[in-house]
């Protein structure tokens, strides 16, 4: 049996008869994920501040990054709760953009809330 040089011969394993085992599911979005994409939102949240405000205290800006711990931690269970309910799988730039709205409105209810 001759084949063209750029084909190999296909040999089956033995014992490997039938058709071929279907793909795994995707993997799911798991919280640390979720977290990280939120994290992202943490630091361009600091810096649009001081370019509005101006650059604060060390104290300032250890209360402000403080104040940002809980509704960071809450968009991204409201993140995670949305992307493991899908059947893809989802990249980090998806949930780094599906966190973008949740981090902002909570932020602004915890800044409101706090005054």
């Amino acid at each position: 049996m001759t084949f063209p040089h750029n084909q190999q011969p296909q040999h089956q394993q033995p014992g490997n008869w039938g058709p071929p085992a279907p793909p795994p599911p995707p993997a799911r979005p798991t919280f640390g994920r979720a977290l990280l994409a939120t994290l992202v939102w943490v630091p361009v949240n600091f810096v649009l501040a001081v370019l509005v405000a101006g650059m604060p205290t060390a104290r300032q800006a250890g209360a402000f990054v403080g104040s940002m711990v809980v509704p960071a931690l809450l968009a991204a269970l409201a993140t995670w709760l949305i992307a493991r309910r899908s059947t893809s799988a989802w990249s980090f730039g998806q949930l780094v953009l599906v966190s973008l709205p949740f981090a902002v409105l909570l932020r602004f209810l915890f800044a409101g809330m706090s005054q």
